[in-house]
């Protein structure tokens, strides 16, 4: 027994030890970090470089071991980081070009969108941008045809085959299992539970589905087109017939400029400018950027992800109460005169919508409180914004798909044929059993959800009637759970314009009557540590992994848990469409 204690104690201790050691590291990297930001100083005749993640996040995470070990490749970037560094280096002497790497990036369709309009303004300043890459993805090559110059490797590939919605059905696997769904909902178009009650998508999911990707797509395709100086008929035929593919067909159609190695592409950067000092993303977002101060501020609150119920430290779910502590927090500041909220949402839980739509009405009342769209801002994204003072999207960012829907399990045949389990109760009251596991709901049960179901549609058509100055009637007829490009938003006045959160942040600027002010943002960007810690913690996230090992692609494993979260009604796009 006293060996026993002796070596367990020496282990303690030396446990101990070393957990001082870490700390000791951590605040010795930490001191080192905060000196760094001091000394960071951009050269004359730099190049900055940018590496695009293959997608991209709302906000970038705080990633002090990027910035250490210079890893210029990071997946830590997010749209707000390109942003900064974009616009800055557009008015900044110090740079004299970009070359800008977007091969691998298959994200959202309206963040290439925004990063385009970026890229424009930084042109229109009379610098140069070259893109560059082994591989083109679909989105990739959106982004490079804003450039200057496009090159590819002469080894590479280049996609440019139009776009594809793949929707995964779950109903085959539910019946292996002994699960079925029962749903109720409004809107012929309300797709998002059709995977788990049908093998196929109804035609008018289809024909939605065509509908806004053809949108989405005429609209990539014609940009390419002006930025390429090609037809729009010439590149919607070559892309319809997938004639692109290899880095010859992509020189041969005109979509690069030449096809060159890396030693070629440094040749070419060094007859623009002499003596050129490369300078990282990460890097250049540590310098200063010399903006000017104002007392009188801006604030830009990011809602991502699902909404649902309650609170989350998790900066890519909208949590309810978190939200709203967030929004009254600004709206009761001083200082901050005006409120853009940015939306990359798809939707979730019709209560938490409400709480949030709310919050907002109480907000407008004492200050602007504008909404800018990212890829996504549908259902229950959509109902949180329509009550604001006005709405600015992009031409392909997803919207509309006002509907409501909810889902209960139905568990009979795997809890009474496969596990043999009996259930029995007692009850006080007609309709105390809504739901039990072995059996779904009776004829009364579901006329009870059914009429709750249209209750909450017919709320969610008022406020939008109430928020846009819409007829109702008007609304229901464009709503049904369908859903729009930012394009036809705008035509049919669910959004005010079509433009990116510069847009958003300018309207807030002249409603609020500003001359200066700055911008601020919440919620504070999580550092590396922080997600690295709530990441190990989180169950759902080691759910997802082990899910992904089982060889499911990403977003069906987001709709597995998606399911686990529902909470009451929902508010909800149709499920996690995949464009590729």
């Amino acid at each position: 027994m006293k060996k026993f204690l002796k070596y367990f104690l020496v282990l303690l201790a030396g446990f101990g030890l070393g957990i001082v050691s870490l700390v000791v590291i951590f605040a010795t990297m930490i001191a080192g970090f905060s000196n760094s930001k001091e000394d960071v100083k951009i050269e004359d005749n730099s190049v900055l470089t940018i590496t695009l993640p293959t997608s991209l996040n709302e906000q970038g995470v705080d990633d002090p071991i990027t910035e250490l070990f210079g890893n210029e490749d990071s997946e830590n970037f997010g749209l707000n980081d390109i942003k900064v560094a974009l616009n800055r280096a557009t008015k900044d002497n110090k740079i004299k070009g970009i070359i800008l790497r977007p091969g691998f990036y298959s994200g959202g369709l309206a963040h290439a969108d925004e990063i385009r309009q970026y890229i424009n303004e930084f042109k229109a300043s009379g610098k140069w941008i070259i893109a560059y890459g082994e591989i083109f993805t679909e989105q990739g090559y959106y982004i490079a045809s804003a450039c200057n110059e496009a090159y590819l490797n002469p080894k590479g590939m280049l996609e440019f085959n139009g776009l594809s919605s793949n929707i995964v059905m779950y109903k085959g696997m539910l019946d292996k299992l002994g699960v079925s769904f029962q749903v109720f909902r409004v809107g012929k178009f309300k797709g998002a539970v059709e995977p788990f009650i049908q093998d196929k998508l109804s035609e008018e999911n289809k024909f939605q589905i065509k509908t806004y990707l053809t949108s989405l797509y005429q609209h990539q395709v014609s940009e390419i087109g002006k930025s390429r100086k090609l037809a729009f008929d010439t590149l919607w035929g070559i892309s319809q017939k997938g004639l692109v593919f290899t880095a010859k067909d992509a020189l041969n159609c005109n979509l690069v400029d030449k096809l060159v190695y890396e030693d070629e592409l440094m040749a070419i950067v060094k007859r623009k400018s002499s003596n050129y000092q490369f300078t990282s993303l990460s890097k250049y977002l540590e310098s200063d950027d010399n903006y000017k101060y104002a007392e009188e501020k801006i604030a830009i609150i990011y809602a991502e992800g699902d909404i649902m119920p309650g609170n989350s430290e998790n900066n890519t779910q909208i949590a309810s109460e978190t939200f709203i502590k967030t929004l009254k927090e600004v709206s009761n500041d001083k200082s901050i005169k005006a409120i853009v909220v940015r939306v990359n949402s798809p939707g979730g839980s019709s209560m938490a919508s409400d709480i949030i739509a709310k919050e907002v009405k109480l907000a407008k009342k004492i200050k602007p409180v504008i909404f800018s769209y990212g890829n996504v801002a549908a259902s229950g994204g959509y109902y949180i914004s329509c009550v604001g003072d006005s709405i600015f999207a992009l031409p392909n960012s997803v919207t509309g798909s006002i509907g409501v829907f909810a889902m209960v399990a139905n568990t009979e045949n795997l809890f009474g044929q496969k596990l043999g389990l009996k259930y029995e109760t007692v009850n006080v009251g007609e309709m105390a059993e809504l739901w039990r596991p072995d059996r779904g709901m009776d004829a009364a049960q579901s006329m009870m959800m059914q009429n709750a179901v249209n209750n909450i549609y017919d709320d969610f058509i008022s406020i939008v009637s109430e928020g846009r100055h819409i007829e109702k009637s008007v609304v229901n007829d464009l709503a049904q759970g369908r859903v729009y490009s930012g394009e036809d938003a705008l035509k049919l006045k669910l959004i005010d314009g079509i433009g990116n959160i510069d847009r958003a942040v300018l309207s807030a600027k002249r409603m609020a009557k500003l001359k200066d002010y700055k911008i601020v943002e919440y919620p504070e960007a999580k550092g590396l540590l922080e997600k690295i810690i709530d990441r190990s913690s989180n169950k759902e996230s080691q759910m997802s992994e082990l899910l992904i090992q089982m060889g499911l692609d990403a977003n069906s494993v987001k709709d597995i848990i998606s399911v686990k979260n529902m909470q009451g009604m929902q508010m909800r796009l149709p499920w996690s469409i995949d464009i590729r």
